[in-house]
Parts: C-alpha cells; structure tokens; sequence
C-alpha cells in the first residue's frame, strides 16, 4: 500500500552537513562521492518525494539525477541510460515493488556491477528487502532517514561498488573469463570486499555453466560464514551438476529458514517439474505468485505445469495474468496468446479462444512472426469449432510462411506449430518440426525435457522418445566423425562436415562452435585463410549475441583473440 504524499514527503530529514565534526571535509567527501559525473535515477510513485530526494542528493553534489514513478519507466530509462546509482522506494504501486524491479533489471542485464541499487522501505518492509539472497540489492534505507544517514550508506556502496569497475568493463566486453579472473585477484588479496567478490565470482560461474567452479566458491563462503545467497547458489551450482537429491534438500532449507527467498521457490518447481512432480511444482509455484505476483516468468510457469496437471482454471488466470503484466514490457509475445488460446480450447471454451486470437491481431497488426502465430492459433480454432477444411487451409498457409520465418521464430512458436499439425492429424509435418528442434537443441536437456512432455500432451509419447532419441544420436555421431578429422589433422575435412551440418541445424550453438574450433585449428597449421576467418568470426557473433554466456564460446573467445594477435590481425579481435 502507497503511503500517503504528505506522510512520505517527511521521510528524508535535513541532511546533518553542518555537524560540528569537520563539517568542510564531510560536505567536500559527500562532493567527490555524489559528483564526478555520477548519474543517478530515483524511483517513487510520489511526484513530492522525488523532489525531496532530488534535493538531498543536489546538497551532496550529485549534478544528474533522473526520475521515474513507475516500474515500467525506470526499465525504460534503465535501458536507455548507464546509472551509477538507483534509489528505489519498495511501493511502487500496481502490485510491483522494488524487489521486482531489481529482479527484472539484473534478469535482463540493464545495471552494471558497479551500479548501486539501494531500496527506501519502512520498517515492516524490511524483512523483505534482507530476504532477496542472491538478489539481494546493494543495501535498504528505512523510512524516515535522515540525508546524513543516506548519505553514509550510499558513500559506502559507491567505493564497494568502484572496486567493482573492472568486472564491468570485462563483462561488456563479453569476456567472463577474464571477469573471474580479476574476481581472483581479488579474493586473493582478502581485502574489505573479499566477501562480494566471491559472490559475483560464484554468480558468474554459474552463469557460464561451471557448475564444479561455483559449488567450490560456495562451500568456501559457507565455511566463512552462513548466508543465504551462498546457500542458494550451492544449490544452483548442485543442479547443474545434476546432483538433483542434494540441490533440492538445500532449497528446501532455503524456504525453511526464509520462505520470501522466491528464487528458491522458482528452482525447486523446476526440479519437481523435470521429475515428474507436476502437484507438487503447482504448489510452490502457487505459493510464490501468491508472495509476488508480477514476475512474468513466474507466472508463465505457473501456467505451464497447471495445464499439465489438468487444472485448466489455474492455468487460464495464471495465462491471463501473464497477458496482463507483459502488456507494455519487453517480454510481451504472441507465444502468451498462443498459451491462454490452448487452454480456452481445451475448457471448450472456443468463443474467448476466438477473443483472444482477435486481441493477437490487434496487437501484432504488421508484424510477421504474430501475423504468422494468429494463422496457427486460427487453425485452431477453426478445428475446434468443426471448420476441417478452413482449419486445414489456414495451417497450409502457415506453413509455407513457417519455411521462411522458421529462423526468425523462438523454440516454443516452433512447438506451437507442431500442436497445431498433430491436432490436425498432420503427424509428418508435425515431426518434422520436432525433429528440426531436436537437432538444434540436442545437447539442451530441458528442452529435450519439453519436447518430450509435448509428444506425451499430443499422444504420441512412445514414437516422440524414439524419435528425440535417433536425433540427438545422430548429431553426436555427425560430430564424432567430424572431430575424429580434426584430431587426425584433417581440418578440410572437418570443417567441410561441420558446414554441412550447419547448413541442416542452423541454431545449433554447439555445431558453430565446432566449426570454428576447427577454422582455428587450421590456421593455427596451414595460416590465415580469409573466407574460412570471416565465417568463424561471423559465426562467434551470433552465439555472442544469442548465448554469450556458453562456456565453451567464452573460451574460444579468449583463444581467438589470441590467435589474431598472434597473426597480426588484431582487428579481428571481435
């Protein structure tokens, strides 16, 4: 609940500047900490107390300040502005919160290392803002304070955050590698931050996929000290090491030591959703959209594993409200119309599925991938209103769009249209676009997860395992033969099978990744070769761009830079 303006306003007192211990050097600390450029944004839905901020941080010498009242601004201007400061007050009305806006911003990488997150709360809010772990924010401000009190907690947060500065410019620069070095170096020095930069070395680590690298930093840290993000991290870091037991006993302790941890509630469905446990995924999944219920990715979760478990009413308002949320953020898709229309068919429900595929082309009106994603809910549609030969036609045109669209759409619009030909009886075609996403995920677990579920949703469970199973086999064996080239030094070879493999499963990260593995190989013997670097160093820009976290791109990434150096070619240094 918002707090009155006039109760609010009162929440920063005057700032303490002219105390009688050396006010000059205080106030000229507060200059050099605030000013030097420094650009600030304050997020309050109460126009009087961003005022009152704004002039706290004037006196203090901060000369950029910008400002936001809703959620939905600040991911705005987040995106569009490198701040090295967020105040954040927790109400931000509409049910969002400066949790949710923390989470949303570190999902979707728009704050820097050393960008400082600070949340403004009352003191019944508090325990809230502690319990984030891993998403903890860099520290909370409890309601009122005075701009003394604001003052010594961000200059704090301002030189912890400083020392993270080099870890940034790695980061931007693509390379985790070198970020988890200086992390290090650091922690090697056991200096005042040595804590925080085991964390963010632990953070990195798992979002590189070195699962061995972070469950090590954790035991550490839990050896040190009892906290929460650690816990939480080692059971993320036993996860991927599919030490699924372990993982999911460590969550559990999570929850029971603080059940407003909602990372942990979202990871422990997961695990209970890749086993099978789709009652008990409901449940926790439940529980956390009911604790914090504008995190779409939550949401969309929810309804994912309620259609599963049949339980369409949950499933439609959790589809709803996902609708709902996304509406004028980055993560509204014509996926989340396809998912609300599935379940409103299957309640028999054909008048709103109708409804809803009209709010698609509204909404998606000129642009290609929802144009083409309304024509495969349409076929739906009409199949299930008893129009065989329109709902043929419509899926026939569908498809000949699908042929050109099929590199521009996600895997799920490809699993949509694969629903789409199995309810029309079309098992070939419907096959065939599963076969193309197995090949191009084979080494993706979870989606190989997925793909199986929607075979069994489809009936055709039996055959679908077959078929993930001689695909995914087939790719492994391509590869062998390709790699045992490479091994016996022939890289022609290896490079000429590597292409033609890319040419039959273009999304496939592991294949690029191969092929320029062996493009590298080769120059590393036969000397530069031009078309064959150009391909590579186009091939490492796209996994850049579509998963710049696989760890074997970030070390090919350092052994390239090398290798152009080396060659004297130092502008192909991507």
């Amino acid at each position: 609940m918002v707090d009155h303006p006039e109760s609010r306003t009162a929440a920063i007192q005057p700032a303490q500047l002219g105390g009688a211990t050396e006010p000059g050097n205080r106030q000229e600390a507060y200059r050099n900490s605030f000013g030097e450029g420094r650009l600030f944004l304050v997020v309050d839905s109460v126009p009087e107390m961003q005022r009152a901020m704004g002039m706290t941080l004037s006196s203090f010498g901060a000369e950029k300040v910008e400002y936001a009242n809703r959620a939905s601004d600040a991911l705005s201007k987040m995106g569009r502005h490198d701040f090295d400061v967020v105040l954040c007050d927790y109400d931000l009305g509409n049910g969002y919160d400066g949790l949710y806006l923390f989470e949303e911003v570190k999902e979707r990488n728009l704050i820097k290392q050393s960008c400082v997150f600070m949340i403004v709360t009352g003191e019944r809010r508090a325990q809230r803002v502690i319990s984030a772990a891993e998403l903890a924010p860099d520290d909370y401000l409890l309601k009122p304070f005075s701009g003394e009190k604001l003052s010594q907690r961000l200059s704090k947060a301002v030189r912890k955050r400083t020392a993270f500065r080099p870890i940034d410019e790695a980061i931007m620069r693509n390379e985790y590698l070198a970020a988890i070095e200086i992390c290090n170096r650091k922690i090697a020095e056991r200096g005042e931050f040595t804590l925080d930069f085991m964390k963010i070395k632990g953070t990195l680590s798992l979002r590189i996929g070195d699962f061995d690298t972070a469950r090590s930093l954790y035991m550490d840290v839990l050896r040190i000290k009892d906290v929460p993000w650690a816990k939480l991290g080692l059971a993320k870091a036993l996860t991927g090491l599919k030490a699924y037991d372990q993982a999911r006993m460590l969550f559990e302790e999570v929850l029971a030591d603080n059940d407003r941890i909602m990372e942990a509630y979202d990871w422990l469905a997961r695990l209970h959703r890749d086993s099978g446990n789709l009652v008990e995924a409901q449940a926790l999944l439940q529980k956390a959209t009911d604790l914090s219920p504008v995190v779409i990715r939550r949401q969309k979760h929810l309804a994912e594993v309620a259609f599963m478990n049949n339980d369409l009413a949950v499933a439609e308002a959790a589809c709803t409200e996902t609708l709902e949320i996304a509406k004028y953020t980055w993560h509204r898709s014509p996926n989340h119309y396809a998912m609300l229309a599935r379940v409103q068919l299957a309640q028999g429900e054909t008048g709103n599925a109708s409804r809803t595929l009209g709010r698609l082309r509204r909404d998606f009106r000129y642009n290609q991938g929802g144009e083409w994603m309304a024509d495969v809910i349409d076929s739906q549609v009409q199949m299930h209103s008893g129009n065989g030969m329109r709902a043929e036609q419509v899926l026939k045109d569908a498809q000949e769009r699908f042929e050109q669209l099929a590199g521009e759409l996600d895997p799920e619009a490809h699993m949509e249209f694969a629903r789409a030909c199995y309810t029309q009886h079309n098992t070939h075609l419907g096959d065939q676009v599963m076969r193309g996403l197995v090949r191009n995920h084979h080494d993706d677990e979870r989606m190989l997860i997925r793909l199986g579920n929607l075979f069994d949703e489809v009936g055709r469970g039996e055959v679908g395992r077959r078929l993930i199973a001689e695909n995914v086999q087939g790719v492994v064996d391509m590869n062998n033969l390709a790699v045992k080239d490479a091994q016996n030094g022939a890289y022609d070879a290896a490079i000429e099978r590597f292409a033609r493999a890319l040419t039959e499963m273009p999304s496939n990260i592991q294949i690029m990744l191969n092929l320029v593995n062996a493009t590298m190989a080769y120059v590393h013997r036969n000397g530069w070769h031009e078309s064959y670097m150009r391909r590579a160093s186009e091939l490492l820009m796209k996994v850049r761009d579509i998963a710049p976290t696989n760890n074997k791109f970030q070390k090919q990434l350092q052994s390239w830079r090398l290798l152009t150096e080396k060659l004297g070619k130092p502008h192909w240094g991507l």
